[in-house]
């Protein structure tokens, strides 16, 4: 089975990462997650929850932007360095066909856990920066992820009785 997950490094190792490394690692994190809802909206046949998952897709990548923009104003000029290590796990796309609700949840449940550890590693970078501008930064960004997380959610919420999603994907026009 491809896995789509890598646990990596926990949380407290934030500390031991320059700032340039870990926004590299967020820079890279956000590149992996909107890959992973790219591929996870192309295998999916429910239209609501797809529009939702392309949502998320399209979300991550303008994370991915203002993280670009902020490594620029921080070190100009210079190329982003990805680590090779990350924190927090890390989206893989989804490269496997999709066999009934029982993937579809476990992709899900992998996607909230991916979030609920952003918005943390976001909520740690917050601490680390110095200029009020960065901190609201890291705040907004902490807070999109949690966002996110409840999103999915909810979808993994309706998952769980796949007989109601089926239902309500019948109610369309």
């Amino acid at each position: 089975m491809v896995q789509e997950l890598d646990e990596g490094l926990p949380l407290e190792k934030v500390k031991d990462f320059s700032l340039e490394e870990l926004l590299g690692m967020a820079i890279k994190a956000e590149i992996g997650a909107r890959k992973f809802y790219e591929s996870l909206a192309e295998r999916l046949d429910i239209q609501a929850l797809k529009e939702k998952i392309e949502w998320l897709a399209d979300e991550e990548g303008k994370h991915e932007a203002l993280l670009r923009n902020l490594y620029e104003s921080m070190f100009p000029g210079k190329e982003v360095v990805f680590p090779g290590e990350h924190i927090g796990p890390e989206l893989q796309p989804v490269a496997r066909e999709l066999h009934g609700a029982e993937d579809i949840i476990e992709l899900i449940r992998w996607a909230m856990r991916a979030e609920e550890i952003a918005a943390n590693f976001y909520a740690e970078i917050e601490n680390i920066v110095e200029a009020e501008d960065k901190k609201r930064l890291m705040r907004y960004l902490s807070d999109m992820e949690k966002g996110h997380y409840y999103t999915l959610k909810a979808e993994y919420e309706l998952l769980l009785d796949w007989s109601m999603y089926s239902q309500m994907m019948n109610l369309g026009p």
